[in-house]
This record gives C-alpha cells, sequence and structure tokens, in this order.
C-alpha cells in the first residue's frame, strides 16, 4: 500500500505527513464525525505526543485511527475477522 504525503496545519504550522490512503480517509471521516477540520485533530494530536513517547505525527494518528475505530466497534467474543484469519 502506498504512502501519500499532504501538508496539514497544526498549531498554526504547515507540516507533512506520510500517511497511507486508508489512514487519510479514516482521518478525514473521524473529523467530520466530530466536527473538526483535520489540521484541527492533528492540532490535538499533536500535542498528546509527548504523553505517548511517539517519534511522529504520523504514528500518533495510525495509533489514534485504530484506536477510534476499535472503540465504535462493539466487541463480540466469537467475531473474527478475514484478515485476522489471513494472518494466522
Amino acid at each position: 500500500m502506498s504512502k501519500k504525503v499532504r501538508n496539514v496545519c497544526v498549531a498554526g504550522r504547515r507540516t507533512s505527513m506520510r500517511l497511507e490512503s486508508a489512514f487519510w480517509d479514516a482521518l478525514a471521516e473521524i473529523s467530520q464525525r466530530e466536527g473538526l477540520t483535520v489540521s484541527a485533530l492533528c492540532t490535538r494530536l499533536a500535542e498528546r505526543m509527548d504523553a505517548q513517547d511517539a517519534d511522529s505525527l504520523s504514528s500518533v494518528v495510525r495509533v489514534y485511527v485504530m484506536e477510534y475505530f476499535r472503540a465504535a466497534t462493539p466487541r463480540q467474543e466469537d467475531a473474527r475477522c478475514d484478515m485476522a484469519i489471513a494472518a494466522e
């Protein structure tokens, strides 16, 4: 999966992030759901980078997207994901 570089404004400063297309799409969807711009969401995530001991904003975004959708997904004990099965 190829990564795309896009510019976002974080705390009033333009910065570049390299993310896979699926993460850019997910970031846009989360921003819309939460009533924020992508830049505003990235600014909030950047403010938490030190607390998460992260090296890059891209990494923080990837983890946040995964945790966001994981929290939004109801858990079923017997539910399995085809991708998880394929990885076994």
